[in-house]
């Protein structure tokens, strides 16, 4: 139960996160939820997610009428839903129904997904990331349009049988060859852990040590640009790019060694060649955090004065990391001082 459960997990924080980043491309940056169609989505959303609850938890008294469209209101809702599903998932029993219910639920969040998705690419240019596939299948929905160039956005589910079988595997699996790649995998997360630790300590040299030990296991692109990291912490700038640059030869879609190249050739004052660096960041399939590069690359607008375009930087930042704080005043703050400079000087505040 504990493989699959861990395997549930995974799967359900990347629909999470996918259906977070599209709500707040559709209610905070573009407001389309205000529409009738919008709302119509919003309330489909509850609506469906209530009468879940009512088949599965009906002790819980989810009444799906509760859930008519309200703006103050539904963000709550699907929060409430969201930590019941990953509290349930976390609980040390469980059986086949309940994996069942868990897979309904994450396959009802990837549909609304898929709807409202393809309404923010009817409505507007923004641009929202694809979930990383795990488990999950894809499905290509024919599009009824005659512009044969329109973004295709698949339709994600998961399958009980993928998950029942990987579970499986892992649990029966005895393979020496697959038991060593295993321990090799966990000293080098180990060793990776530990390097983060000694970075939060400030211990820099401790850090790169650390890493060193992780690369002795497994020499990824990960860890060539965490060293690269720490050089740059102890002021070594021309080890730093160099370590970037390594990682980029053994990875060429390992996106963080770019952006990091990027990052210290912008703070050495070559502002138009780290742009370069970041848009290739972008475009690097091996991403996790992939709002970094839009915030370097705002930055570097900021510093070109070139302010409406790192304001559009920051703003596509905000859609791959919603709960971004200093992003939010970032953006509140440029838009105030464009907004300011578009005013006649004696309306100016």
């Amino acid at each position: 139960m504990e493989s699959t459960n861990s395997l549930l997990l995974a799967e359900f924080y990347t629909a999470t996160g996918y259906l977070d980043r599209l709500l707040f491309a559709f209610t905070e940056l573009e407001k389309i939820h205000l529409t009738p169609r919008g709302k119509n989505q919003i309330q489909k959303l509850c609506q469906e997610s209530a009468v879940y609850f009512s088949k599965y938890f009906s002790e819980l008294k989810f009444e799906s009428d509760d859930y008519v469209f309200e703006t103050s209101k539904f963000k709550n809702h699907v929060k409430f839903f969201h930590n019941f599903i990953e509290a349930l998932i976390k609980l040390p029993f469980g059986s086949e129904k309940s994996e069942k219910n868990i897979i309904e639920y994450i396959n009802l969040l990837y549909r609304n997904s898929f709807e409202i998705h393809n309404f923010l690419i009817d409505s507007t240019n923004l641009e929202v990331q694809l979930p990383r596939t795990g488990l999950t299948e894809e499905e290509i929905i024919p599009s009824i349009k005659s512009n044969e160039n329109e973004v295709s956005i698949p339709l994600f589910y998961l399958d009980e049988k993928n998950v029942r079988e990987l579970a499986h595997v892992e649990s029966v699996m005895k393979s020496p060859i697959a038991f060593l790649d295993i321990k090799r995998e966990e000293k080098y997360d180990h060793y990776i852990h530990r390097g983060h630790f000694f970075i939060a300590q400030k211990n820099y040299e401790e850090a790169k040590n650390q890493f060193f030990k992780a690369r002795n296991y497994k020499e990824s692109a990960e860890v060539l640009t965490l060293i690269g990291w720490t050089y740059s912490l102890l002021d070594d700038m021309k080890e730093a790019k160099s370590y970037c640059m390594k990682a980029i030869q053994k990875d060429t879609q390992y996106g963080p060694a770019y952006n990091d190249f990027g990052n210290y050739i912008l703070n050495e004052g070559q502002v138009r060649e780290s742009l370069r660096w970041f848009e290739l960041a972008k475009r690097a399939h091996n991403y996790q955090n992939r709002e970094y590069p839009y915030i370097n690359a705002g930055r570097a607008y900021v510093l070109l004065k070139q302010y409406e375009d790192g304001l559009k930087e920051f703003s596509l930042a905000l859609t791959l990391a919603p709960h971004h704080e200093e992003l939010h005043e970032t953006v509140a703050k440029l838009k105030n001082n464009l907004d300011n400079e578009a005013r006649p000087p004696h309306q100016q505040m």
